[in-house]
């Protein structure tokens, strides 16, 4: 039975594209609009009818939230993927988008969509702060939370298995004959990072090594080149590094070539989250692959059926798998 997938790669577009062109969306051409659904009337391919049999549901909007950062969201390499996954599965469910950014610090103005009901549910896209987390218990609307800094509030979750990560990155090394491997990463407050530490420690114990804290570097999630020179200033600097997220690997790589140092000659590299630039990366990098437009899609898919359901909500908890992908960046010692 044929897709969207499979129409979006006869088109050699996104499925979000062509969700849109069958949706007659405005924000598509209609010369692609016309190509699209040719190739879906020759494929005998048509969108699934989705109805609201929930007689509350009003709206057929969803907010979305982010919080906003020194980049624009379109140059997150996470997230912006995360976004895309949410974006084509709302338009797949004739589901319109609503996007709001959020300041670091909650200043007490909640959302314009949130206090005028404008949107029947909620997907809340990482960190977010405390005090509006509690704030929106205020407003009963169902909400599902992604990836958040904090794994004990009291909402829906769609989570990255990030301790099997970080066992799987430390694995590998382990596996490559390393023993001396460090871990750099962004702030371990937050429960992503927090977990792919855990698993990093696990891989390390299963071998009998101990964790030396020398070899741990944690900070921002743009700090790598900065941990990494201090990782190689060492007297005995690690033969690897694992870094908690890719962003952090590639300022890493870029920090070694600066030392006149090689990749993986010299030091070995595994990266966790598989962004775009990962396998273009010289070499390309060995990571964690992290689901992310998988993990937008199944977040509204839940909501969904929070929205549709009769019952009371439950706080249910989806961990999302990850897998190694191997590519030039480790070497066997």
């Amino acid at each position: 039975m044929i897709t969207i997938k499979d129409i979006a790669k006869l088109a050699k577009c996104s499925p979000s594209t062509v969700s849109k062109a069958l949706n007659n969306k405005s924000d598509v051409s209609e010369k692609t609009k016309i190509r699209i659904k040719k190739i879906a009337a020759d494929n005998n391919f048509h969108l699934p009818v989705q109805p609201h049999d929930n007689p509350n549901q009003q709206t057929e909007n969803i907010g979305v939230v982010f919080c906003r950062e020194e980049k624009p969201l379109s140059g997150n390499p996470f997230y912006s993927r995360v976004l895309e996954g949410i974006e084509g599965e709302l338009v797949i469910n004739n589901y319109n988008l609503i996007l709001t950014l959020l300041g670091e610090e909650f200043n007490g103005q909640v959302p314009k969509m949130i206090r005028d009901k404008k949107i029947d549910g909620l997907v809340a896209v990482g960190y977010m702060d405390k005090k509006f987390i509690q704030i929106l218990k205020n407003y009963k609307i169902s909400s599902v939370f992604v990836d958040p800094v904090d794994y004990d509030i009291d909402y829906k979750k769609v989570v990255i298995d990030n301790e099997q990560g970080g066992f799987l990155a430390a694995k590998h090394l382990l596996g490559k004959g390393h023993k001396r491997i460090a871990f750099v990463s962004g702030n371990l407050q937050r429960a992503s990072f927090r977990l792919r530490f855990e698993g990093y420690k696990k891989a390390l114990a299963v071998e009998n090594i101990p964790v030396n804290d020398e070899l741990v570097k944690t900070g921002g999630i743009e700090s790598g080149y900065e941990l990494t020179r201090e990782l190689l200033t060492m007297k005995n600097p690690p033969s690897a590094i694992f870094y908690g997220n890719d962003t952090n690997a590639l300022l890493g790589y870029k920090a070694i070539n600066d030392a006149g140092l090689s990749i993986s000659d010299d030091i070995s590299v595994v990266g966790f989250d598989d962004i775009a630039m990962a396998k273009y990366s010289d070499p390309p990098l060995t990571t964690i692959k992290v689901y992310k437009e998988e993990i937008g899609s199944i977040a509204v898919r839940k909501l969904l059926e929070a929205i549709n359901s009769d019952g009371p909500e439950i706080a249910v908890t989806t961990i999302m798998p990850v897998k190694l992908v191997e590519r030039e960046s480790v070497k066997k010692i």
